[in-house]
């Protein structure tokens, strides 16, 4: 799909090409008029999803799993987790300390039978004051009010439109004046693309 000459972090693909996922998994990654998005950290964020849903009620049992969905699905794309580095995270954090980890798919009988959403879900609510401290950093925010609010107009098919034609315009601006000032467009690529 990719030249094997471009680097993975400049893989870009259109985001309409993101709606074509399973709805209720879908990250969010897109859904702020952004014109493309990286579909590597996507999956990674997809894969969180994923895990979320079916495991992210076991976190008062394995503490560990807080961290790691926190940062496979963060909406900060250049802090997420790579597949890699989620993988080793796993197995160098969350494995060692898991004992009896081929139940990990055991439901608690005052589990919800439909998982929370995982960007509403608090997987650190009931977690130790200390290990909560320890593991700040890979605590992912709450979501902030200008997000909420792109969330919002762009689930109008005509506020997406408008966000997306704005994201546009400042992205052609950027690089007319780059070029004009003798700096590489390629440099600021991506600058609008997200928030």
């Amino acid at each position: 799909m990719f030249p094997q000459s471009v680097r993975i972090d400049e893989c870009r693909l259109p985001s309409y090409i993101s709606y074509r996922t399973y709805p209720l998994q879908r990250r969010d990654d897109t859904h702020q008029g952004e014109i493309d998005f990286d579909p590597f950290a996507f999956d990674v964020g997809m894969l969180g999803v994923l895990f979320c849903e079916e495991f992210q009620h076991l976190t008062t049992l394995t503490p560990m799993l807080a961290p790691l969905f926190d940062m496979m699905t963060t909406r900060n794309i250049s802090w997420r987790f790579t597949a890699s580095e989620a993988l080793a995270f796993f197995e160098e954090q969350v494995q060692p300390l898991t004992p009896g980890l081929e139940k990990v798919g055991y439901k608690s009988p005052d589990s919800p039978s439909y998982p929370p959403r995982y960007d509403t879900f608090d997987r650190w609510q009931d977690l130790d004051p200390d290990f909560i401290e320890r593991w700040a950093e890979f605590r992912d925010p709450p979501v902030p009010f200008r997000v909420i609010f792109l969330w919002e107009l762009c689930g109008r098919a005509w506020g997406w439109r408008l966000v997306n034609r704005i994201r546009y315009l400042a992205r052609f601006i950027t690089r007319w004046t780059s070029f004009r000032k003798g700096k590489s467009a390629t440099s600021i690529q991506g600058r609008f693309g997200k928030v």
